[in-house]
Order: C-alpha cells, then sequence, then structure tokens
C-alpha cells in the first residue's frame, strides 16, 4: 500500500494570533467620559457648597453683626463704658500685682519691700540700656528684670497684659502712620530665591486679572485668591497659581470645558478646603449673640437677657478690682512702715590674705 505524504499542520486564527502576541502593541481606546462626568459633578457640589456657605457668612459680617452692634450701642451704651473704664483700671492693677510677685520671685523679700520697689522704678524709670546690655560703661548684672517704665520693652508686663487684653497695636494701626496698604498701594508678593520662567508667566496672567487696582469690584472670593496667589508666588509653587488661574478662567467663561480632570480635581480639592475653613467660621459664629439678628423679633427677651449678663459681669469685675486694690492698698501700707535700709560696710581686706 503506497504512504501518504505527511500533511503539514495548518495553524488556525487563534494559533497566529498566539504565536504573535509578544511583536503586537494593541492600542484601546478608553472612554473618559463617564469618569470626567464624576469629576465635574463633584466639583459642581463643591462650588455650589462654597458659594451657598460663603453667603450665609457673609449675611452674618454685613447684616447681622452691624445691625446688632448698632442695637447693644443703643440700648446698653452706658453700662458698656463703665464695663471699658473698669476694664482699663483693672489691668493696670494687674499689672502692679505682677510685677509686684515677680519681684518677689526673682529678687527675694518681703511683697511690702518689693512694692516699694515696683513703685520707685515705676515713678522713676530707668533710661534704656544701649545696645550689647550695658549701662554707664557696666554690664548690666545678671538676672536683672525689665524695665517697668520702659512701654517700649517687649518684657515689660504692663504692655504684656494690655496686649493680651485689648490686642496688639502695630506700627500700622497707631495714629497718624500710614503702611503701604492704607495708603491706597496694594503690597506685592516676594520673589522666591529661585523664579521658573512658568512661574513668573502664570504670576503674571493672575495679577493681571486679580489685581485690586484693575477690579470694578473686589468680592471676598477675588480676595482670597488674591492673597493666596501672593503666597503661592512666595513659596515658588507654581501648580497653586495654576490653579488659581484657572478659577478666574472658569469664571470669566463661565465652562470647564476646557479644563483637564486632573486640574478640575485639584481646584476641586482646593474648594473643599476653602469650604471648611467657612464652616468653622460660620459653627463658632453661631454661638454669638449676634447670630441670625435681622430675622429674630424676640428684641425685647434678648434685650433682658443681655442686661442680666452685663450686669453680672460688671459686678464680677467691680469684687475682683476691689479685692486687687485692698490687697494692693496692704502693700503700700506695709511699704509706709518700712525703715530706710542701710548698706553694710564690708570689712577691709587683708593683705596677708591676698594671693
Amino acid at each position: 500500500m503506497p504512504r501518504r505524504a505527511p500533511r503539514h499542520k495548518t495553524h488556525g486564527p487563534s494559533d497566529v494570533h498566539a504565536q504573535a502576541g509578544n511583536h503586537c502593541r494593541a492600542l484601546v481606546r478608553v472612554d473618559g467620559t463617564g469618569i470626567r462626568k464624576k469629576i465635574k459633578k463633584d466639583y459642581e457640589k463643591a462650588l455650589r457648597d462654597l458659594e451657598n456657605s460663603r453667603r450665609v457668612l457673609d449675611q452674618f459680617q454685613q447684616t447681622d453683626l452691624p445691625q446688632f452692634t448698632r442695637w447693644l450701642n443703643s440700648h446698653f451704651g452706658a453700662l458698656l463704658t463703665e464695663l471699658r473704664e473698669l476694664n482699663l483700671k483693672m489691668a493696670a492693677d494687674d499689672a502692679i500685682v505682677f510685677m509686684v510677685q515677680n519681684e518677689v520671685m526673682f529678687g527675694g523679700g518681703s511683697y511690702a519691700r518689693a512694692y516699694k520697689r515696683v513703685m520707685d522704678l515705676w515713678d522713676n524709670p530707668e533710661p534704656p540700656p544701649p545696645p550689647g546690655g550695658e549701662r554707664d560703661g557696666k554690664r548690666a548684672p545678671f538676672g536683672a528684670g525689665p524695665d517697668w517704665g520702659n512701654p517700649d520693652d517687649p518684657d515689660n508686663p504692663l504692655k504684656a497684659i494690655l496686649e493680651e487684653m485689648f490686642g496688639e497695636v502695630g506700627p500700622d494701626e497707631r495714629p497718624g502712620e500710614e503702611t503701604g496698604h492704607q495708603a491706597g498701594q496694594h503690597p506685592q508678593a516676594t520673589a522666591p530665591a529661585h523664579v521658573s520662567k512658568r512661574l513668573k508667566e502664570l504670576y503674571r496672567a493672575v495679577v493681571r486679572r486679580l489685581h485690586p487696582d484693575s477690579q470694578r469690584k473686589m468680592t471676598a472670593q477675588k480676595t482670597e485668591w488674591w492673597h493666596q496667589a501672593q503666597a503661592a508666588y512666595e513659596a515658588g509653587d507654581a501648580e497653586q497659581l495654576e490653579v488659581i488661574l484657572t478659577l478666574c478662567e472658569i469664571g470669566e467663561s463661565g465652562t470647564t470645558a476646557h479644563t483637564s480632570a486632573s486640574l478640575l480635581q485639584r481646584i476641586t480639592a482646593q474648594l473643599k478646603s476653602s469650604l471648611r475653613e467657612i464652616k468653622r467660621q460660620i459653627t463658632q459664629r453661631r454661638r454669638e449673640p449676634a447670630w441670625n439678628f435681622s430675622g429674630r423679633t424676640d428684641h425685647a427677651a434678648m434685650a433682658e437677657q443681655v442686661r442680666r449678663e452685663l450686669t453680672g459681669e460688671l459686678m464680677a469685675m467691680r469684687r475682683r478690682w476691689l479685692d486687687t486694690q485692698e490687697l494692693i492698698a496692704n502693700w503700700k501700707a506695709a511699704a509706709e512702715k518700712l525703715k530706710p535700709s542701710r548698706r553694710r560696710k564690708s570689712p577691709p581686706s587683708n593683705p596677708e590674705l591676698q594671693f
């Protein structure tokens, strides 16, 4: 029987693809419409929540708080004035008590002698030491206390107490002095040590859109972006500047069609961060009596409650002030009975004992 010629094995389509799998790289098109739609929806919700929260805070700051302040001053002006004056008296007496206690702690002796030393320094303040801590060619002794009579001394307890109660008065708040911002000049950010070309271009684009001198109306949102842009430029943060610039462009065009999905995500994160800060402020403001004052109708009951609170605060301050006055009066009476201290003469030195 004749032998049949061997048949060659043929490969099917699947085998061909399997053999060529290591040599072919196919590109698969991914439809990102759904992902972008979700990112855009998240952005729009964050923007909407931020606008609503900012509207609530603006309502309080621009309407409720001014109306409550006018109402409070018209009904309780005399009581508030008495509280302020008593507060100032207490601040001065607290400063004396603090200085006497500090003198006893570091200088030793009785409270009467400490009170006398403090009042002597108060009535006859020493001139401030020259640079280097020397007075009249002699270096100040170790452990010497602050100059009580010098109001510019940063360690002055009176200054510290007054600043704690009434806030620090900076150079821009003193009468007769104006900073550049008060004089109509808007401060510019300081350039970082290494400024890239992209950072400069982004910052210039932001300045053209947000500079206060080029705005018809400087809204709270634009003001926030402007301050963020200054901080980003000083820190050399180009990504943050790009976010702010994109927010300006979206505000001008009203669409996010030309914004990439990744940038839109960064913008959403920025909006959520601002939203958390505004919600924190709203939570604090809700505890104040001025909250929603324009919408309240029970002003008579509110006036009675405020009167009780202010009267109780005034009585408590008076009791505390009288106790402090009595303490200082006792120190003063004891100091007046003190005899003048005499310095002991040092014994003459024996030259034989000298080395």
